[in-house]
């Protein structure tokens, strides 16, 4: 198998692990009756360390190569997903949310670094294309499956069975079935002269602070609905399997809007279309609340997923050219 195909179904099958992990962690504490805002610490908890360690992960990468990160990234989910169906109870979903999300990240850091690596400079772009929709299905999957696996099995089962996915793409690397290539070393000089200052440097252009708000925004909305969807669908009484194919919807939406994306480009400038899809996710978002049947809520996330499916390549895409090209 080429190896980027195979990394991109190894990468996968770790992203639909870790959105199954999330999903069901939010889903068994409402069951086990924990506030709305110990849910939102919970979530916050996946991201919260690999926000304040990913520079320091990508350098310790820079330094051994993905191998490593990534067996470890994987090893340490499956046994994150494995505590929960060990330890079940309120206080274990804290250790799963801090563990499953920090070795996530590393697992990512990693495998961004090795897609990097394979083909020609010319291909990366179409590389990292390939991989973005490998996520977008796994993003689309991974609700779907758990849903349904925790109407039928429960909750503890849930987390079994996606303890047991990650052993895949450990394996598969283990038995060194997939190719690492030596990256090229960069020059002392060469990676000198590409940092440039600090970070605080690149705020100072007004572009770039206008594009970081837009991110930002998009990005807080997308994890808002992540958080919400799954704790308004168990007050009004939704089923797993139905909350899970709400939110798979919301991923087949940036699924549909991604493939639209050199269509839409042709027609609009990047900013017409990050403001257009910024006011398609706000109204889709407003739609939530005061709807309660599935069939709506289907249509508002799919709508959603569209409007924050577009913002995302194209905020990437302005701060590409926004930046100076040292940076």
């Amino acid at each position: 198998m080429n190896p980027l195909f195979l990394l991109i179904l190894l990468t996968a099958i770790n992203h639909l692990t870790f959105v199954g992990v999330r999903l069901t962690v939010t889903l068994y504490a409402v069951r086990l009756e924990a506030s709305p805002a110990v849910i939102g610490v919970l979530m916050a908890l996946f991201a919260v360390v690999g926000t304040m360690t990913s520079v320091g992960v990508g350098r310790w990468i820079d330094r051994i190569g993905p191998r490593k990160p990534m067996l470890l990234g994987t090893a340490m989910m499956v046994a994150g997903a494995g505590l929960a169906f060990v330890w079940r109870d309120l206080a274990a979903l804290f250790v799963v949310s801090i563990g499953g999300g920090t070795f996530y990240n590393v697992f990512f850091i990693a495998q961004q670094r090795l897609v990097g690596e394979y083909g020609r400079p010319e291909d990366r772009v179409a590389n990292f294309s390939r991989v973005g929709l490998g996520f977008s299905a796994a993003s689309f999957a991974g609700p779907l499956i758990t849903g349904f696996a925790i109407d039928a099995l429960g909750h503890s089962v849930a987390f079994a069975l996606l303890a047991l996915l990650p052993l895949v793409p450990f394996t598969v690397i283990w038995l060194n079935k997939l190719a690492f290539p030596h990256a090229r070393k960069r020059h002392s000089k060469e990676a000198g002269a590409r940092t440039g200052g600090g970070v605080l440097q690149l705020l100072r252009g007004r572009n770039l602070r206008r594009i970081y708000g837009v991110s930002v925004l998009s990005a807080s909305i997308w994890n808002i609905f992540l958080f919400l969807m799954p704790i308004y669908g168990a007050q009004i009484g939704l089923s797993a399997s139905t909350i899970g194919v709400i939110i798979g919807s919301f991923s087949f939406g940036t699924i549909v809007v991604r493939v639209l994306v050199p269509l839409l480009t042709r027609r609009f400038t990047p900013w017409q279309l990050l403001i257009m899809a910024l006011v398609f996710a706000s109204a889709s978002f407003l739609g939530f609340p005061a709807v309660t049947g599935a069939p709506m809520l289907v249509l508002f996330s799919f709508s959603l997923g569209m409007g924050l499916g577009l913002s995302g390549p194209l905020s990437l895409s302005l701060l590409h050219d926004a930046s100076p090209p040292d940076r």
